[in-house]
């Protein structure tokens, strides 16, 4: 960071590493939001982490 500026490299949705640019896995979540199911489009460093955080939000 200089000068307070912010980096606009994403992060990952999981392990919140730094993404670089075309290394980014796209993945659709399934989320319980009360007796709601909800998607929701997050971007992973990996796809290991893609599938991790859809097994944290599993019931």
């Amino acid at each position: 960071m200089i000068n307070g500026q912010k980096s606009t490299a994403a992060k990952c949705a999981y392990c919140k590493s730094l993404i670089q640019p075309g290394d980014e896995v796209k993945s659709t979540l399934l989320l319980l939001r009360g007796n709601m199911l909800a998607r929701e489009e997050r971007q992973y460093c990996s796809r290991q982490c893609a599938e991790h955080d859809q097994m944290a939000h599993e019931p």
